[in-house]
Formats: structure tokens, sequence, C-alpha cells
């Protein structure tokens, strides 16, 4: 056994079999440690995750400490450096180390894009390998089951896209999952690709969600069940759509919320367009930043049917389908994004708060005492 009271804890995840049990990754180690102890059981050495920046994108990251998050399915971790260019999956069970890398273009301002999903008894791991550019590996094999060409030429595009991955964010029963990406100049994009046929078609096979017209790549995401997700959209986003405009005196009203359909790859008339949202939902629980964009986190509790909404400024809000706010947490804040910028939605270092959907628990990591547990009250009330 380790003993973690004096280490610096980069990152922390529940782990998903056991309830009160969470792996923290510190020292270029992954440990696994129980609620309210620092004394961890030490897994393996993953060597390739650094702690600094170095030699990645545009220098912003130079010397300053990345971002590790870890990523848990089963008996498997993913461990990135969610602004780098690394990652490792670990095989808890026989404690193996598979090294995995993308390519550095604009690394420093796109997640490291990870998700697993089940096929054909199968755990697969999605990764991004490239900018624009997403492989399947068999997670006990470790085989690329999409390795293909990817070409583009002033004629011709072969398995291209003009997209950079950011943030997965993978359905309840796996079988779709978002990009909460980006693409030039910049704007943020989401796109929605069915696992299947990715598997077969990649990239091309995705929609894209009418949400893009700012720099919030990353925004606030979650599936609602196996066909239903909803996006934190930006302020400035909905005020372009007309039909909502106020004919009175020009105001439009600004809704939080957009709950989005997922679509039937196998139908025609998806091809070539974007996605509209089914709904859109009045809240306000997401403070905007000086560019109108929101910030967080969103889960969603299949028990209550109550949306779990994190931010780092305004606590935690519990959120009825339509938006009412059934429950609210002020202490219970996400920890300040890293210093190299207002990228992406969130940052689950030492202190800040995180919410495991499945054990429905909120935790963090306290210096010196271990893991601070809070159960997500079952009537959803404080």
């Amino acid at each position: 056994m380790t003993d973690l009271s004096d280490r610096r804890v980069r990152a922390v995840a529940a782990d998903d079999t056991a309830p009160h049990s969470y792996f923290v990754f510190t020292d270029g180690r992954l440990l696994r440690v129980a609620a309210g102890s620092t004394r961890a059981e030490s897994i393996v050495e993953v060597p390739n995750i650094r702690e600094a920046g170095h030699g990645t994108g545009d220098g912003r990251l130079e010397g300053k400490p990345l971002e590790v998050r870890l990523y848990v399915h089963g008996p498997w971790v993913c461990v990135t450096e969610r602004f780098g260019t690394n990652a490792a999956l670990i095989n808890t069970t026989d404690r193996t180390v598979r090294e995995l890398t993308r390519a550095d273009y604009h690394s420093d301002v796109s997640s490291y894009s990870v998700g697993f999903v089940e096929r054909a008894g199968r755990t697969l791991l999605i990764a991004q390998t490239e900018w624009n550019r997403l492989d399947a590996f068999d997670a006990e094999t470790g085989a690329n089951l999409t390795e293909r060409e990817v070409s583009r030429s002033d004629t011709e595009e072969t398995n291209y896209i003009d997209y950079f991955h950011s943030l997965i964010h993978v359905s309840p029963d796996t079988r779709h999952f978002l990009s909460n990406g980006w693409v030039w100049s910049p704007v943020d994009m989401v796109r929605v690709f069915s696992t299947e046929a990715f598997l077969t078609g990649y990239e091309p096979t995705s929609v894209p969600v009418s949400t893009a017209f700012g720099y919030n790549w990353d925004r606030p995401a979650t599936f609602i069940d196996d066909h239903t997700f909803v996006l934190a959209l930006d302020e400035d986003v909905d005020e372009d759509r007309d039909e909502d405009r106020d004919e009175d005196d020009g105001a439009r009203p600004y809704h939080q919320l957009a709950y989005f359909d997922v679509p039937d790859p196998s139908a025609a008339e998806d091809a070539g367009r974007w996605l509209e949202p089914r709904e859109l939902v009045d809240c306000d629980v997401f403070a905007r930043n000086q560019y109108g964009e929101v910030k967080g986190e969103l889960h969603y509790d299949p028990e209550s049917g109550h949306l779990i909404a994190l931010t780092s400024d305004n606590g935690t809000h519990v959120l009825s389908s339509a938006g009412e706010i059934v429950a609210h947490f002020p202490d219970l804040n996400l920890a300040t994004p890293p210093s190299h910028g207002d990228f992406g939605s969130a940052f689950s270092g030492s202190g800040g708060w995180s919410y495991a959907p499945r054990h429905r628990m909120f935790h963090r990591w306290i210096d010196g005492s271990g893991i601070e547990e809070r159960p997500l009250p079952t009537d959803g009330r404080r």
C-alpha cells in the first residue's frame, strides 16, 4: 500500500464496478483508493503520461502542468493528457499498459478524445489518433478495427473530414456518441456518430449539430437515454434563432438547454443536413463568460429523471427535464480551469468536485485526507 497523504493527486475517477472505490493518478502511477483513506493500492506505472507541457501546440503549455483525465469502463482505465499528445489504456485486472498517442496539431486546445463502447461482446476504445481522426481499438488485443486511408486533394477526398475532435460523450447503450469539437476559423461544432456506421464509414458518417457560432467546444453535454442528448447553449447561439424573436420589441428569449434526437444513420434525409433541436428549455444555471459562453459539466440521473449541472463558480444545480431547479448545492464547485486558457468545459483537479452518475455520488480529493463523498439526495432536494 502507498500513503498518498503527502502526494499531489492529479486526477480522480470513480471505479464504476464498486461504490466508494476510486482510481487516482499521481507521480506517474495509477492507484486505487477507498473513500476517506489516503492508503492506496498501486496498480501500475504509466511512463508515457507527462506532468508538464513540452513541445506541443503553439507553446502555450510549455512547462505548465498538464491536466490528466481518467476514463473508467469496468476493468479498463484510460489515462489521458487532456491537452497533450499521450494516453494509456490500462487493464486493471492483469495490469497491462498499452500506450497511445495522437498527432500534435492544436492539441493544446483540443481535448484528447476517448470513449468506451461495447460491440458483439467486445469492449472497444474509441480514441483520437489525428486532429480529425478517431480509431476504434479492441481493448483486449489492441487491434485497430478502423484502419483506412485518409487523404485529401484538390479533386478528391477519401475518409476525410475538416474537423477537430475533442471530448467524447457515449450513449448509455454505446450505440451512439458525440464529439464535442470544432472547425476553422475556429467555431465549435458537435457531431453525432452512430457507432456501427463509424466502424465502416468513419468520420463522414457523422451529422453536425446546429450549435456553432463561438469558441465553446467541450460545452456541457450529456445523453439522457439511448436516443436523446442535451446540450447547454451559449446565449448568442440561441439569440440567432429568428423564430423566437418577440415581434413587439425585437427581444429574443434565451433557452439554455436544447434536447436533440439522435438521427437515423440510414435515413437519406439526414445526409448533408444539420441536426436541429427537438426542444428548447429555459433555465439559467450555467453562467456565461464575457463572450456569452457556458462552461461546466452536465450529467443525467436516470433514477430521478433529473439533470445535474456542475459549474466552477455557482455550485451544482439539480434540474427537472423542464429546466426547473429542484436543488442547489452552492459549495459543490468544479475546480478552476488550468491557467493555459479558457478552453474546455471543466477541470476536475484537486479540491474540485466531480460526479459519478453510476453511483449517484459527488466526490473530490482533499490533500491529506483522501476522497470526500457527497451522495445525491434520493429525493433530489437539499
